[in-house]
């Protein structure tokens, strides 16, 4: 009676074990992480070569999740004569050469986030006003973000301040979700687990069966 219990119940462990390890390989585990930013922003823009500039940018915002509350990028420009700017982190790109690629950096410490922009903004030179907008790639991280990817999105409103560098500041909002891989048990390791786990059940069973014969 109490084998017949156990085998009822080992059967079905041992099929559904099975037919989780056979699609583990199929499987993908990831951990989202919602990510919202209001960044205080400075962008320098400096001529490089014609109408094509070099972009630093430094954010920081006081709300970011997971300490990214600090960003730094390096992109590219070109500008038309009607204040239309368009980035790209290659510079070759604007058919400038020797100079290196762009790339955005979010986060101070332990967790960080790695990628690249791309953006399009509009300058009035009458208001010294810009509005941009774009996307951030993200390729990989640090801390909880290792292997991150996501496709984040950002507008961001300037107060153009003209020179020989134009310096903007202003504010920029960033937000999308992150998706993390994370790491799931080996098919060996869980068959392993199993069939030690039916072999000491049936191993109980036989001793329950000995028993009653010696009684």
């Amino acid at each position: 009676m109490i084998f017949n219990s156990l085998k009822m119940w080992i059967v079905p462990l041992v099929m559904t074990s099975v037919s989780f390890c056979s699609n583990l390989d199929r499987a993908t585990a990831q951990t989202i992480y919602p990510f919202i930013g209001n960044y205080r922003t400075t962008v320098n823009i400096t001529p490089i070569s014609g109408n094509v500039s070099q972009v630093f940018e430094v954010g920081l915002s006081d709300d970011a999740p997971d300490d990214l509350g600090l960003y730094k990028g390096l992109t590219y420009s070109v500008i038309d004569d009607k204040g239309n700017l368009t980035f790209n982190n290659n510079p070759e790109v604007f058919g400038v050469q020797g100079f290196p690629l762009g790339y955005i950096v979010f986060g101070g410490g332990a967790n960080k986030l790695f990628g690249t922009s791309d953006a399009t903004a509009s300058v009035n030179f009458k208001t010294l006003t810009a509005k941009g907008s774009g996307i951030v790639n993200i390729t990989d991280g640090e801390g909880i973000f290792k292997n991150a990817t996501s496709t984040l999105l950002f507008s961001e409103e300037d107060i153009v301040n003209l020179g020989s560098t134009i310096t903007l500041n202003g504010l920029a909002l960033v937000s999308g979700s992150i998706k993390v891989p994370q790491e799931v048990p080996e098919p060996t390791t869980i068959m392993g687990t199993v069939v030690f786990g039916g072999l000491a059940v049936g191993s109980f069973a036989n001793r329950k069966r000995t028993a009653r014969k010696q009684h």
